[in-house]
């Protein structure tokens, strides 16, 4: 009998990860559901562009209903859910907003920025003013830059992202100088969804996007959501048809981030405030284990992320890690939203902490500590914060 040697790698890399603890803030898992519906035959059909396609009738209707159900959840009144991913949705406000030669706006990749390469759009790119002591933009010299360099249009949020961004302050001076402010909230969109962070819309901004899979825990995808239908022509014609950046939209793909939608809607606000809460109880005992976390003096942070300061030793130090069966990335950022949806809380953020203090430390080793890592992880597999039970 044949067998698929893809199938075998895709087993042995499932059974691998299920005894690792992920940490990478750029990752979440679907709920059981959800990823039905990725399996399901939506995944082998078109939408229908143009009355073109036959047998659309309830892809049709999804598609409206998770429209709806998006711009319930985050308070918008205009939603692309056709995006494929979150920097296909930064690019369709590039495309949607912005004309060649003009001066775009965000935060630096230096700073945790996005690294967006504008260069072929002939854009010109320049970068907020930040303080690194408090991981944040510096407001007062941001709001002299905006007014000197008059950006068309202006991204807050940002990859490393441990508190929320001053958009009342940026909106403020961005309405002078007629700049539109998009808040990129590729990695926050889950606490957004739970009411934890920041209201961009409340403080102001008029476009909210990004990713749909980093602590919003949907398929892999992007999003974009207008504060009101003004702009909604312009995007029309950047993510409509005929297809400028998207054709197919992959309606597996929507209906996981429908039923992901819906699960927020119920369990949203728990989930949030406790990814808040790990982050925080991860951050305090890694930093009475003598590792440098960031921003002490501020609580360390009010997102999923913390920042471990590794001095030159971040591929070291994710390495070493990986050796244990925890898994980052190599800027060291740690995130708790993966976790807090199998089922973590504060106890075991305690031990993780510990855990990692001393494989940092050179107090213990990977393989003195794996199996341990391994036997909290099989404690841990079921998903939290969504729709149990048996469904169709």
């Amino acid at each position: 009998m044949s067998k698929s040697h893809i199938m075998d790698i895709v087993k042995r890399h499932e059974d691998w990860r299920s005894q690792c603890i992920n940490l990478i803030p750029s990752e979440n898992i679907m709920s059981p559901l959800a990823r039905k519906a990725i399996a399901s035959d939506l995944g082998h059909r078109y939408t229908n562009p143009e009355g073109f396609y036959r047998g659309t009738k309830f892809s049709d209707e999804l598609i409206e209903e998770v429209e709806k159900l998006a711009c319930r959840l985050f308070g918008a009144k205009v939603a692309f859910v056709n995006v494929l991913s979150g920097h296909m949705a930064v690019l369709s406000a590039l495309f949607a907003l912005s004309e060649t030669r003009d001066v775009i706006m965000m935060p630096s990749p230096e700073d945790g920025g996005y690294p967006l390469n504008v260069a072929p759009l002939a854009r010109k790119l320049v970068y907020f003013p930040f303080d690194k002591e408090n991981m944040n933009i510096d407001v007062d010299a941001a709001v002299e830059r905006i007014s000197e360099t008059k950006p068309k249009l202006i991204f807050l949020g940002a990859s490393l992202f441990l508190f929320p961004h001053p958009v009342r302050e940026i909106c403020k001076v961005a309405n002078e100088v007629e700049a539109t402010v998009v808040y990129d909230g590729s990695h926050v969109l889950g606490l957004i969804a739970g009411g934890e962070f920041q209201k961009p819309f409340t403080e102001g901004a008029s476009v909210l996007l990004g990713s749909t899979h980093k602590s919003l825990p949907g398929p892999q995808g992007g999003i974009v959501l207008l504060k009101d239908d003004e702009l909604a022509e312009r995007f029309k014609e950047v993510l409509g048809f005929p297809p400028v950046l998207v054709d197919n939209i992959h309606l597996h793909r929507l209906a996981a981030l429908g039923i992901t939608l819906e699960e927020m809607l119920v369990y949203g606000k728990e989930y949030a405030k406790q990814i808040v809460k790990n982050a925080k109880a991860l951050a305090e005992t890694l930093y009475k284990g003598g590792i440098d976390v960031a921003c002490p003096h501020l609580g360390f942070t009010r997102s999923h992320q913390i920042l471990i300061r590794a001095g030159g030793r971040e591929r070291e130090i994710a390495n070493l890690l990986e050796r244990a069966n925890i898994i980052v990335d190599e800027e060291i950022r740690l995130g708790t939203q993966e976790v807090t949806r199998r089922g973590m809380k504060e106890r075991e953020m305690k031990i993780l902490g510990e855990v990692i203090s001393e494989l940092i430390n050179g107090e213990r080793k990977p393989e003195d500590v794996r199996d341990y890592v391994i036997e909290l992880s099989k404690e841990f597999q079921d998903v939290h914060y969504c729709f149990k039970g048996d469904f169709p």
